[in-house]
């Protein structure tokens, strides 16, 4: 597994992988969590990098989510793509398809359009 299979959530699991190596105990423990620092800042440089040099295409436009879940444009809609946003970032979806779902379960949730 390298640095860009845990993208797009490659800082999270890099500070996840320092929280665990910090509770390293015994001997060169020191010198292991020393190294490991060393790497994840270079990783999370990257990361970062990464991150803000390719913006992601939405899975969804909104136009294409409106009329999917049968709502007009609205500050709903909006939040509707902010929550795919979030989910997708959060690994939750990763296609048109599951967005769509996530958000017609969110409405669904809420008793229908608005």
């Amino acid at each position: 597994m390298g640095l860009r299979d845990t993208a797009p959530v490659t800082a999270d699991v890099t500070l996840l992988s320092v929280a665990d190596r910090l509770a390293t105990r015994g001997r060169n423990a020191d010198a292991a969590i020393s190294r490991h620092l060393a790497l994840a800042r270079e990783m999370i440089a990257v990361a970062l990098k990464d991150r803000a040099a390719a913006p992601v295409a939405p899975l969804v436009r909104g136009d294409d989510l409106a009329r999917a879940l049968g709502i007009a444009p609205g500050p709903r809609l909006g939040e509707l793509l902010e929550a795919i946003a979030e989910a997708r970032y959060a690994g939750e979806v990763a296609t048109a398809d599951e967005a769509v779902s996530l958000a017609r379960g969110l409405l669904d949730a809420e008793g229908g359009a608005g």
